[in-house]
């Protein structure tokens, strides 16, 4: 059964209505909502769209105009039909009101004398009711299945075969790079066509849906939005809109879908940290241990002379950096170690091999400002020291964006080569300790805005454009912390004792 539309009213039998105006019209096709029974001179107020309004017109008034008037009146409100029942008041529809629903494209009825108006409406609310009660019969067995699929072993490809089947559409779902999943044979076709209008997906924010047209059919395009950003989509699209029941079919699979792409981040979180235990006992000196954590986990870990690189990129780009680097093909074909050390840092241990060192610069130069230091090929029984120095190394270096630092150029290291002694490193510790009181603000990292304003020299817009910041917001925070030091973040002296400090400070 399928909804009622203002043809198929008129086509009913023992209703004998017949079309004085509109026949044959789109409009005669359109979808019945409700019946509504008024004598009102002006019944738009109680139109919501869908209804047809009955009535016998014993107070419309008789003039042309304020029929015209009328009749648009319904029109612009929504009404998909205009009922006139003939009496003794009016045995035919009046001419002057079939040539105004003519002239609006409103469909006029004429139902007759014996024809009551009670009997079409109790009818049109049986079959709104009967389609009403299909359609929730529809979504619940729909619904039912999708949830059924969502547990099988190959969960997103089944979930996608039941929502077309469901819906007698085309399905695609893509993953956040637009690159295809799963996806019904008929579905291929329309791939290309679809990722050219995913970055307008993600310009209105990923929030909320974009319905297209696309080779003449009707196409949603849901996003898949895990932890507050886009890890997939969802296109579906057939000839036809769909219903009521079946875009809550659409939403109960979009929500779905995203609950399996949740379940998978939640194993990568746990990857992630356990490829960072392998790293903190490699750099704790224990690289048999290390590789032997990385065996039972089924992680990476490269033998031999050994590489540690560690990668930075400023707030804005962190997530960028990190899925860049797990995903990086060449990186991935070293059997490299890949695990994020902290927020917008990322650290590498992978085999000295060739182009390893163009593998890491090409890495850097796909993330705005991203930076990074390098080790030379070591002995894995010296990673520890090889961290060490790659760490001073990224420090006293990091104005320089978009570049690879090597360990093996000691000049960049400077002044603190001589001054890596407990004294020296606890003045640091003591002079940066009021950065880390989280009471004076706990929504910001002010030793992270400090290193960034001193690593650009002090200069505003530079330093507000690596944090991804206003630079009245960055004075701002510059203020707070002169104000948690006690000191004139103005004098050249002072700037370059709390550099000095930061690269102290890091080494502990």
């Amino acid at each position: 059964m399928s909804a009622l539309t203002v043809q198929e009213l008129v086509d009913r039998p023992g209703l004998d209505l017949s079309v004085v105006a509109g026949a044959g019209t789109p409009a005669m096709r359109k979808t019945l909502t409700w019946a509504l029974i008024s004598e009102l001179t002006d019944p738009s107020s109680y139109v919501d769209g869908g209804e047809l309004v009955l009535t016998t017109g014993s107070r419309i008034p008789q003039d042309l105009e304020a029929r015209k008037q009328y009749v648009d009146r319904l029109a612009a409100a929504g009404a998909v039909a205009l009922g006139f029942g003939t009496t003794s008041f009016y045995s035919n529809v009046p001419a002057d009101l079939v040539a105004a629903a003519q002239a609006a494209q409103l469909p006029l009825i004429s139902v007759p004398a014996k024809t009551r108006f009670g009997t079409i409406s109790r009818f049109v609310a049986q079959r709104i009711s009967d389609e009403r009660q299909k359609e929730l019969k529809f979504a619940v067995a729909a619904q039912r299945d999708l949830t059924r699929a969502s547990l099988s072993p190959y969960a997103a490809r089944a979930m996608v075969e039941r929502l077309a089947k469901a819906t007698h559409s085309w399905v695609l779902l893509l993953d956040q790079d637009g690159e295809l999943r799963a996806g019904v044979p008929a579905a291929r076709m329309h791939l290309a066509r679809i990722r050219i209008d995913l970055p307008r997906l993600r310009e209105q924010g990923g929030s909320s849906s974009l319905s297209m047209t696309v080779a003449g059919e009707s196409v949603v395009l849901f996003p898949l939005i895990v932890r507050e950003r886009i890890r997939g989509y969802l296109a579906v699209g057939r000839s036809t809109q769909f219903s009521r029941a079946e875009h809550a079919v659409l939403g109960t699979a979009v929500s779905l879908l995203c609950a399996d792409l949740h379940s998978a981040w939640g194993i990568l979180d746990t990857q992630r940290r356990q490829r960072r235990a392998v790293f903190q006992a490699a750099i704790g000196g224990n690289v048999e241990l290390a590789a032997s954590i990385a065996e039972s986990l089924d992680s990476d870990f490269p033998s031999g002379n050994l590489r540690v690189a560690l990668l930075g990129a400023p707030a804005g780009h962190e997530l960028e950096l990190l899925e860049q680097a797990e995903n990086d093909h060449g990186l991935r074909s070293l059997c490299a170690l890949v695990a994020e050390w902290e927020r917008g840092r990322v650290v590498v241990v992978m085999p000295p091999a060739e182009g390893d060192i163009r593998t890491l610069e090409s890495l850097l130069r796909g993330i705005p400002h991203a930076r990074g230091a390098v080790s030379d090929p070591t002995p894995p029984h010296e990673l520890p020291e090889a961290w060490k120095q790659v760490r001073t190394v990224f420090t006293s270096a990091s104005g320089t964006t978009g570049k690879l630092a090597l360990a093996s150029d000691v000049v960049t290291a400077g002044v603190l080569r001589h001054l890596n002694n407990a004294e020296a490193r606890g003045w640091a510790e003591a002079l940066l300790a009021p950065l880390s009181d989280k009471s004076r603000n706990p929504k910001v990292d002010l030793r992270h805005t400090l290193r960034t304003f001193l690593a650009n020299n002090g200069q505003s817009d530079a330093s507000a454009s690596a944090l991804g910041v206003h630079r009245h917001t960055l004075r701002h925070r510059m203020g707070k912390v002169a104000e948690a030091l006690g000191v004139n973040i103005d004098d050249p002296t002072t700037r370059a004792e709390l550099w000095i400090a930061l690269q102290l400070d890091d080494q502990l």
